[in-house]
């Protein structure tokens, strides 16, 4: 039986997604809008006349290619409800309606989520005017995260500051750029360790899926600003049975009781962002989808047919399902499109600092040794002769697997060695472990127990 299904993506993420339908699956072919037409796996077919803005294009494309489902599993779609659409004519679709996106999309939403349905999250105070911003992040007693309410397209709308002046700063820099659209969640600055958690759900259930450590910053040594992420690995090091434990009954199930309390159609993938703090597991936020770069280090560990676990969530059966997965660690990192002369002042900076090129040519991709890493596409096209050239900011992904986090970082480096395109750019410590600053250990942890709900101050 040939299967064929729809993703709407066109990331890195995306492309683990698809990598993960035919690697487990092999009768299925995964058609892929808008995709990315540097892609030579035969049973992943890029649609480039699908657009992330326009759910019209897939509804013109379904209408002349039916498929048997639609997995919508970018966050850009999901927010102007592509998933409600494609539903409402008739379609089966994986993915979270648009109000139950808004989790993401608003990150004043997504706190009320938390201190409503008791997922424990930071303090915090959301502002539509700008003096009271500034006047708040001197009044309160703690360090601030300023973070702009709606979505960013690089990642960087979360700005973490130490002092006052530099919270202020963050307010001014939103009100520079928002105008009378102002508006800002303030929080407490959490220390500890982050950790990404993803599950599957069905709207009913949900199929936890291995968690992820991700370096957000764009520097080496976590300096710089965030951004939509340097690289990741999988799983959490981190992890333990009774860490699982406690993230199942401190996050994912009262989000799951949550969503049904407040009748949120959610399917498909949701990313918890979470802090390992001394007090306990704190949530940074909800993201309606898959972390990425976290997806390329996770999905590849996947060995259970996620065909069949989509049907399983179409069936609204998900709890029923077990996730098999290898004993792999994997590190991936990004490459990113950099300036193409750093001493010229007149040169684009490059991603995620401003401006970056396009169109630089990509060698050495059939280099790299399949057994050792697996590369995903981000931003890759095509140049008239079909020769990949980058696209974009995050270009491309490669991710190491082994034994130990040394094996997989060792690898990943190795092969990115062999990779190169004009700019190109990377953190070279990506798998570097440093100490949070905090006095979080899993036995400080342990001996939190479930923490109290932060109410609005």
């Amino acid at each position: 039986m040939n299967r064929r299904v729809l993703v709407v993506d066109g990331t890195g993420r995306g492309h683990a997604i698809c990598d993960l339908f035919v690697r487990t699956d092999p009768t299925v072919t995964v058609y892929y809008g808008p995709g990315c037409a540097a892609s030579d796996e035969p049973r992943i077919v890029s649609v480039p006349q699908i657009r992330l803005d326009d759910p019209a294009t897939a509804l013109d494309f379904l209408a002349a290619n039916p498929v048997e489902f639609v997995f919508v599993s970018n966050i850009d779609a999901l927010s102007i409800g592509y998933a409600d659409d494609l539903r409402a004519h008739g379609h089966q679709v994986i993915g979270p309606s648009r109000a139950a996106a808004m989790l993401e999309t608003s990150k004043e939403q997504g706190k009320v989520f938390c201190v409503e349905h008791g997922l424990p999250t930071a303090r915090y105070a959301a502002f539509n005017e700008p003096d009271a911003a500034r006047k708040y992040v001197h009044e309160v007693p703690y360090s601030c995260v300023v973070k702009t309410d709606g979505l960013t397209p690089d990642g960087d709308g979360a700005i973490v500051c130490t002092t006052p002046a530099e919270a202020e700063r963050a307010v001014s820099r939103f009100a520079d750029a928002q105008g009378d659209d102002f508006h800002v969640v303030i929080e407490e600055r959490l220390y500890g360790r982050e950790i990404s958690v993803f599950a599957l759900l069905d709207g009913e259930d949900y199929l936890m899926f291995p968690t992820a450590l991700d370096f957000k910053r764009t520097l080496e040594g976590d300096a710089g600003g965030n951004c939509d992420g340097m690289g990741s690995l999988a799983p959490h090091p981190d992890i333990s049975p009774g860490l699982v434990e406690e993230v199942r009954r401190v996050l994912l199930d009262p989000l799951m009781a949550g969503l049904r309390a407040e009748q949120l159609d959610y399917s498909g993938f949701v990313y918890v962002g979470a802090m390992l703090t001394a007090g306990g597991l704190r949530v940074i936020e909800i993201n309606a989808r898959f972390g990425d770069s976290e997806a390329e280090a996770v999905l590849p560990a996947v060995r259970s047919d996620f065909t069949r676990l989509c049907d399983a969530v179409l069936a609204r059966e998900i709890g029923k399902q077990e996730l098999l997965t290898d004993d792999l660690v994997r590190c991936t990192v990004a490459l990113t499109q950099g300036s193409l002369d750093p001493l010229d002042p007149d040169a684009a900076p490059g991603w995620p600092f401003g401006r970056f090129e396009t169109g630089q040519p990509i060698s050495g991709l059939a280099e790299v040794d399949p057994a050792l890493a697996r590369v995903f596409y981000a931003n890759v096209a095509q140049d008239a002769q079909g020769r990949p050239v980058s696209n974009g900011g995050r270009v491309l992904h490669v991710v190491g697997a082994g034994a130990t986090l040394d094996e997989a970082r060792a690898r990943s480096y190795a092969q990115i060695a062999k990779v190169s395109f004009p700019g190109m750019r990377y953190r070279a410590d990506i798998g570097e472990l440093r100490e949070p600053l905090t006095g979080w250990t899993p036995q400080a942890l342990a001996e939190a127990g479930t923490p109290a709900v932060a109410a609005l101050p």
